[in-house]
């Protein structure tokens, strides 16, 4: 069996380092390979993470020496990063860089109080060129589902503040229900609960749409 050739895309998909051709092939293909989709989810929250970071930590005081950059640092680099692929290991880089940065953390219990174990947040997928990237986790409740949104421009963004999106359950009927809207500005996250009366075995898919009603990114449940 041949090696994937997308399988060491999946961190440069995320944090944006894909060029338009390569960005577009790789979302043809994770519409289609469930292995790069867990790969995605595992990761899709460190984008996140980083832009919450204040670069002046990591500025050099004034008048520090700078330290020459070994030649084999992005070589190792690189390869180190392609190994990169569980969950545990990239939440363990992004506590360190936290911990480097000086941030106050706050703790979320991962049981809310009606005993279900919450979710994990799963990538959401584009279905048209767009800078947005999101994930989401559906929660059942006594009167119907949660859905946890994440949500924000990829890093090379380039787009006018302010701009309004939606969040659209879908029944095995095709018919909607409006969860929640919110807007979006560049450098910035957005974190929302949304809801509807649909219980999560209803749910056929979970879209991302703009004011039109164009569909950007889904998510099949």
């Amino acid at each position: 069996m041949s090696a994937d050739p997308y399988a060491h895309l999946d961190a440069a998909y995320v944090l944006g380092g894909l060029d338009r051709a390569e960005r577009a092939g790789f979302e043809a293909h994770l519409a289609t390979c469930p292995q790069c989709q867990a790969n995605v989810a595992e990761i899709v929250g460190v984008p996140p993470l980083l832009a919450g970071l204040d670069e002046s930590a990591f500025a050099e005081p004034a008048g520090a020496p700078v330290e020459p950059v070994p030649d084999i640092l992005l070589p190792g680099l690189l390869r180190v990063a392609g190994r990169e692929r569980t969950r545990r290991r990239w939440l363990t880089a992004g506590l360190g860089l936290v911990a480097a940065a000086s941030l106050t953390a706050v703790v979320v219990t991962a049981v809310p109080p009606n005993g279900q174990a919450t979710p994990a947040p799963r990538a959401m997928t584009a279905l048209v060129a767009s800078p947005v990237s999101a994930a989401v986790a559906l929660r059942a409740t006594q009167w119907g589902t949660e859905i946890d949104l994440t949500c924000w421009y990829r890093p090379d963004a380039s787009v006018a503040p302010g701009y309004e999106y939606k969040l659209v359950a879908y029944d095995a009927d095709g018919d909607a229900y409006d969860a929640g809207s919110w807007r979006l500005d560049p450098g910035r996250k957005v974190s929302l609960t949304g809801g509807t009366a649909l219980t999560p075995e209803q749910i056929s898919s979970v879209n991302i749409t703009k004011p039109d009603g164009t569909a950007i990114l889904t998510l099949a449940v």
